[in-house]
C-alpha cells in the first residue's frame, strides 16, 4: 500500500513540475504600434449604441521547442518573424496567404529570449519566450 502511495505521489509531482515548466504552453501575444482591432459598435433596442470588443485573433504556444500559431480570424496576408532578443537575428521568417493553423520547428535554435511578431494590414502582434 505504501509503494502505491508513493507512487502516485511521485506521478502526480511530476504531472504538476512538467506543466509548470518555463517555455511550455501559451505565448502571450500584445498589440504593438497601436494596431489592433477597433471596438465596433451596434446599434440595440431604443437606438442604444452596443459597444461589443473584438476577441483576440491569434494565439501561439510554445511546447518542446516548437510554435504553433492558431489563427482565430483568416487574414488574407501575414508575415510571422521570430527574432532571437539577444542577437537581434531573425531566425525564422514566412509570409502566409490565408492560413489557419501553422507550426515553427526551433530545434535548431540556441537556448536564449526569442520573439515572435506577426504582422498583417489589420494588426501587429509581439510576444516573448524562452527556448
Amino acid at each position: 500500500m505504501r509503494v502505491l502511495v508513493l507512487f502516485l505521489l511521485i506521478c502526480v509531482g511530476s504531472i504538476n513540475s512538467y506543466a509548470q515548466t518555463p517555455g511550455n504552453g501559451q505565448i502571450t501575444l500584445q498589440y504593438f504600434n497601436n494596431k489592433s482591432p477597433k471596438e465596433r459598435t451596434e446599434v440595440g433596442d431604443e437606438n442604444t449604441p452596443i459597444k461589443r470588443s473584438i476577441s483576440q485573433p491569434v494565439y501561439a504556444y510554445l511546447y518542446n521547442k516548437v510554435v504553433t500559431v492558431d489563427f482565430q480570424t483568416i487574414f488574407s496576408a501575414i508575415t510571422v518573424n521570430v527574432i532571437n532578443d539577444t542577437t537581434g537575428e531573425t531566425v525564422y521568417s514566412e509570409l502566409f496567404i490565408n492560413l489557419a493553423s501553422f507550426s515553427i520547428d526551433l530545434s535548431g535554435k540556441g537556448t536564449g529570449d526569442y520573439m515572435i511578431e506577426i504582422t498583417s494590414d489589420e494588426i501587429t502582434l509581439e510576444g516573448y519566450f524562452p527556448l
